[in-house]
């Protein structure tokens, strides 16, 4: 009896598509596929893409689809039924599957079909996941699968919406313990990265984030940043955006110090502002119980004649604790209103680079030929050439320009 050799079941090459195939990338998110997961040929037609699923890599996409062509597919796409529930994974199937990996894949099929719209019968093997497995658990599935070729050297903001999304994820899902560990193993990066990218995407303004993902600053850079206060990080997106480049380091200390300044007499303002605050209520409170204590004693004085010196006296010396009172509230209500008159100001102090780092410049070529001419006159007495004084001039014409312009 001669051999027959069995044909593929599934796909175009002599390459079995096995469940253990595709397991191997499922692997990489920990999904048991348990029972109901299988591998099927589904009609090109029934297919629709993740919802906002990230743009895909067309590199080469063209010599792709020409090796499909030639061999077939090599694994299965994954896939999920979709219900007319929605994300919800409830009501009835609407005979649709949603791609969860494979878009490119995909992509290559439609550029084959365009050119031989009977390729495959218009099938493409696919692995149809459980019913069971919830919406969240989907979207981190393809966030994950279409990880592969984003490395965070080369694509920072792409690895900063992931670190967000799946941050957001975890979190629908009730998962808060070891947060950043979980994401680092996830992503394969470190949970030091994984703080980094969630203190940019908590606290850097969007224009900042927009450069990180431009790589027009690093990530370190935008860590920084977003330490700092948002007068600064408004002030360091302008120079940026102005100058074109990114600040220096000794720039970046001078705002962080000045920042940092701000902030600790901020403090120190709500501090004594708490302080004043808590006097006013005391004497609010006091200059309440002299009032009342006013009124019963002047109803003393009015209806008992026995008491009346008595009652009289006390009357006088209350009454003059309540205008004490009074001075005192009013002292601390001008307080009050000096200390946020002051903090307004401080709130509102210009923040930004000056010059003391460009002068510093300045003032060393300035040394320096000091240091020459002091040579100079060991040698041959203290003597200016034309050339000497022109030099000179330059620099100090320069570092007053400088000066002028701050």
């Amino acid at each position: 009896m001669a051999y027959k050799k069995e044909p593929a079941p599934l796909g175009y090459s002599n390459q079995k598509i096995l469940l253990q195939n595709t397991q191997k990338k499922l692997d990489t998110v920990s999904l048991d596929l348990g029972n109901g997961s299988k591998i099927e040929m589904l009609q090109y037609e029934k297919l629709v893409s993740f919802p906002d699923n990230r743009d895909i890599d067309d590199t080469d996409i063209d010599v792709f689809a020409e090796n499909i062509e030639r061999n077939g597919f090599q694994s299965a796409i994954v896939v999920a039924r979709e219900f007319d529930g929605g994300e919800s994974r409830t009501g009835k199937p609407t005979g649709n599957y949603i791609i969860i990996s494979g878009h490119r894949r995909y992509a290559a099929f439609s550029m084959i079909l365009e050119k031989n719209p009977s390729f495959m019968h218009r099938k493409i093997p696919a692995l149809i996941l459980r019913d069971d497995i919830p919406w969240p658990e989907l979207e981190e599935l393809n966030l994950l699968m279409n990880y592969d070729a984003v490395s965070e050297a080369s694509h920072p903001g792409d690895m900063r919406k992931r670190v967000a999304r799946l941050m957001e994820l975890l979190q629908k899902r009730g998962i808060e313990k070891k947060l950043y560990d979980r994401i680092a193993e996830k992503l394969s990066i470190s949970s030091r990265q994984i703080r980094k990218y969630d203190s940019i995407n908590k606290n850097l303004i969007v224009g900042l984030q927009n450069l990180l993902d431009e790589e027009k600053i690093s990530i370190n850079q935008a860590n920084q940043y977003a330490s700092r206060s948002i007068s600064v990080q408004n002030y360091i997106l302008d120079f940026i955006n102005e100058k074109g480049e990114a600040l220096t380091e000794d720039e970046y200390q001078q705002l962080k110090s000045q920042d940092e300044e701000n902030i600790r007499l901020q403090k120190e303002a709500e501090e004594r502002l708490k302080e004043n605050e808590l006097k006013l209520r005391e004497q609010e409170d006091e200059i309440k119980r002299l009032k009342n204590k006013t009124i019963e004693l002047e109803s003393l004085v009015n209806d008992d004649q026995d008491i009346n010196e008595k009652a009289s006296q006390e009357l006088i010396n209350t009454q003059a604790q309540l205008r004490r009172a009074r001075e005192k509230a009013d002292k601390y209500q001008k307080i009050l209103k000096d200390a946020k008159e002051a903090d307004a100001e401080q709130i509102n102090k210009t923040i930004g680079i000056s010059a003391p780092i460009a002068v510093n410049e300045m003032l060393s070529k300035i040394n320096d030929n000091v240091v020459k001419l002091g040579k100079r006159k060991e040698k041959r007495g203290y003597q200016f050439s034309k050339n000497d004084v022109q030099k000179i001039r330059s620099i100090i014409d320069d570092l007053k320009a400088l000066i002028e312009e701050n």
